[in-house]
């Protein structure tokens, strides 16, 4: 999930994680009611005067008593995710040709045990990779290794690919260096609150301090006053001090190397960990999708009655590597697979025409990919941002949909901050601001980013085809967009600015918004 750096004033860096947005109403300015909150995503712009989907109405009005016609398989290309959380363990995928835990490639498949899916992420010893570098400390790394040893570079690295990452590494670096003041604020000052008040300290209790005693005192006083006002909590804290500390030991970390013996064409290695030690983002994108709605707790799944999740884990904290995406693709596809979340991008891909060729299969089998736009309010039509489908001739032929992030507000502020577009590069936008899904150890969260609008469309795709199994993914896909509620003349802030408008046709293919009520309507006037 993209991070987000906030500056704050009195020349801090603060990092603000992107769950802890605030959503607002536009009607009212105010923050929206925790309830409506929570389901705004599947809420309808009539009846409920926000851009939500729609998907609440198209069960109470269009679905009712019908039952699915078909079970839709969705590979969560991801982080990992707790199959056995609470809301979700009842709509994961199972691999009824394997049998569980007989360390046994039952179904012949070239997978032991992979019951639920499959774990790509691992080094060269087969053990987990929870942490890796940015490709372009890769680059770099390999770069001045064959430079160093006076050795041949391959074809694909080539200098344009070597000066990219060298840009990237630098922005990187200055990124951490903005946080690192304040990594070390915060490591003084909580140092100086758990001597005080112990674990659990409140900031409201650093007012008791008495910056006379010392300096340290004196700056965790200030540090806490600071953050309490700028409504950072211990959370954002200490993502912020993960961050920074991943940054510097292993992402930007040339001596930190997890494979050198992997090669592009390698396919079966990797175990069953389906969720691993980090798989907050690829739960939460999971929930969306088929989190049980009709149980009366935590959130709702727009396809939790049709949909089943297969966990195929790709994705680290640092960047993906492309024969890991190239091969989870392939592995959903092949195991039946219907539909794949995409939820995760990089801005160098040495390998892209590996994972073109994999979406292309994908495309091939009938397989709908959906991919998050990305979160760093940029022009996709002019920066790099993988996977993408840019080396496809005939784009409209391929179903593979790239989607960008709408706030909960109606006007101007329509769209996400965050999110990514382009006009030639964007399918469709869903609600990606303060969605609230599963996390896992049965607990819940609100997160932000296009990764949160991908598998919304995702859910809804989902819903659709379990009622309309003759579709093909193209014809999904066209589907989708021809139904999306069309606002081409609406003016937006273009993310990123503060005040530049632009219609939202200028930055997007459709000036779409995906809308389930409208899929099904659509269906049934054919």
């Amino acid at each position: 999930m993209k991070r987000i750096l906030t500056p704050l004033f009195l020349g801090f860096t603060c990092y603000v994680s992107a769950q802890s947005l605030q959503s607002t109403n536009s009607a009212s300015g105010k923050e929206l009611p925790i309830e409506i909150k929570k389901d705004w995503f599947n809420l309808d712009y009539k009846t409920d005067k926000l851009y939500g989907t729609s998907t609440n109405k198209t069960f109470a009005e269009l679905i009712g008593e019908k039952k699915p016609k078909k079970r839709i398989v969705v590979a969560v290309i991801d982080s990992g995710v707790d199959w056995e959380h609470e809301d979700l363990k009842d709509n994961i995928w199972v691999n009824t040709d394997e049998i569980a835990g007989n360390n046994i490639d039952d179904d012949k498949n070239g997978y032991v045990d992979d019951v639920h899916g499959w774990n790509f992420l691992v080094d060269d010893d087969g053990k987990d990779i929870n942490v890796e570098t940015l490709e372009a400390t890769r680059i770099l790394r390999l770069s001045k290794e064959i430079k160093d040893n006076d050795g041949e570079y391959p074809d694909w690295l080539t200098n344009d690919l070597i000066n990219n990452a060298l840009k990237i590494y630098n922005e990187s670096v200055d990124e951490l260096k903005g946080l690192q003041v304040f990594r070390m604020a915060f490591a003084i000052s909580d140092s100086v609150m758990l001597s005080k008040f112990g674990e659990g300290y409140k900031f409201s209790q650093a007012a008791e301090l008495n910056a006379d005693n010392s300096t340290a005192e004196k700056q965790a006083k200030f540090f806490y006053e600071y953050i309490d006002k700028n409504g950072v909590t211990m959370k954002d804290l200490t993502d912020m001090a993960e961050h920074f500390d991943e940054g510097m030991l292993y992402q930007l970390n040339m001596e930190y190397v997890t494979r050198k013996s992997l090669t592009p064409d390698q396919k079966f290695y990797g175990n069953n960990h389906y969720e691993g030690n980090a798989a907050d983002h690829g739960t939460h994108v999971a929930g969306i999708i088929a989190s049980d709605r009709d149980n009366a707790i935590g959130s709702n799944g727009i396809a939790s009655d049709c949909a089943d999740i297969m966990v195929v884990r790709v994705v680290p904290n640092g960047d993906e590597h492309d024969v890991d995406v190239a091969n989870g693709i392939r592995y959903a596809v092949d195991n039946g697979a219907n539909l794949i979340n995409m939820s995760f991008g990089k801005g160098l891909s040495p390998y892209k025409q590996l994972v073109t060729e994999a979406i292309e299969y994908a495309s091939s089998k009938n397989v709908l990919v959906i991919h998050a736009a990305g979160n760093d309010n940029a022009n996709n039509d002019e920066v790099e941002n993988y996977p993408n489908i840019d080396l496809v001739a005939n784009q409209d032929a391929l179903s593979f949909l790239t989607v960008g992030a709408l706030n909960t507000e109606k006007n101007k502020k329509l769209l996400a901050p965050f999110t990514n577009y382009g006009a030639n590069s964007l399918d469709i936008f869903a609600p990606g601001s303060d969605i609230y899904s599963t996390t896992p150890d049965n607990e819940y969260e609100f997160f932000s980013g296009t990764s949160m609008a991908a598998p919304v469309v995702c859910g809804v795709a989902a819903l659709v085809w379990a009622y309309h199994p003759e579709l093909t993914a193209l014809e999904l896909k066209n589907l989708l967009i021809d139904s999306s509620m069309k606002l081409p003349k609406k003016k937006v802030i273009l993310p990123g600015t503060k005040k530049d408008k632009v219609r939202l046709i200028e930055i997007s293919k459709t000036a779409g918004l995906v809308n389930t009520y409208n899929a099904f309507m659509q269906l049934q006037a054919q």
